[in-house]
């Protein structure tokens, strides 16, 4: 998928999101108003960190950080369903996961080479696993398990698995984003992406 088109899809006209209650599973269906934080384009010398700190060139990261510098998706008050980090923020947020991963009592000969060469870009919130590039591909670092199969081949093809259905991708990712109907302290899951 184009940068453009992933653009255009963040401009939707209402987004939304079709949820269920977590737990027992219930007919309830409600739906969840979203808006994204998108971030101003990155300058020059963050773009110049951008190419130093990938591997392999990668022009859709290009394109889309020249447009936005990071950007908060799928945000219904204090829930975030996907953050992709400002480039001002990628190598600390790959120090930490490193030093995070250490700390658990696994090594790094352990790692996948993702995990030990890649670079962080973003997570689920909550989640504790992070999203992260290597060689041109996205990978997901899973606290609970996973393996080194690639979640995209390319970023395009991450943006546009995103922009296809938000919904499963999230659930796909582990379920961490859990909306709320405003009126009571229960906890709902995106079904279906929605808009105008």
């Amino acid at each position: 998928m184009s940068v453009d088109r992933f653009l255009a899809h963040l401009a939707d006209h209402r987004p939304r999101f079709e949820c269920e209650p977590a737990g027992p599973t219930q007919d309830t269906r409600i739906e969840v108003k979203l808006s994204h934080l998108l971030r101003p384009s990155a300058d020059g010398s963050a773009l110049t960190e951008l190419r130093s700190l990938l591997s392999v060139p990668s022009p859709d990261v290009e394109a889309l950080y020249g447009e936005h510098d990071g950007m908060d998706l799928y945000v219904q008050g204090g829930t975030v369903g996907l953050a992709l980090y400002p480039i001002s923020t990628w190598r600390a947020a790959t120090d930490s996961f490193r030093q995070g991963v250490q700390s658990s009592g696994r090594v790094m000969d352990e790692l996948y080479p993702f995990e030990r060469e890649g670079i962080v870009v973003g997570e689920p919130p909550q989640s504790g696993n992070v999203l992260m590039l290597y060689q041109g591909r996205m990978h997901y670092s899973d606290h609970d398990g996973g393996d080194d199969t690639p979640i995209a081949e390319n970023f395009g093809a991450f943006l546009g698995r995103l922009a296809l259905d938000p919904a499963k991708f999230l659930y796909d990712l582990g379920c961490y984003a859990r909306y709320s109907d405003g009126q009571s302290d229960r906890q709902w899951i995106p079904l279906r992406y929605l808009h105008d």
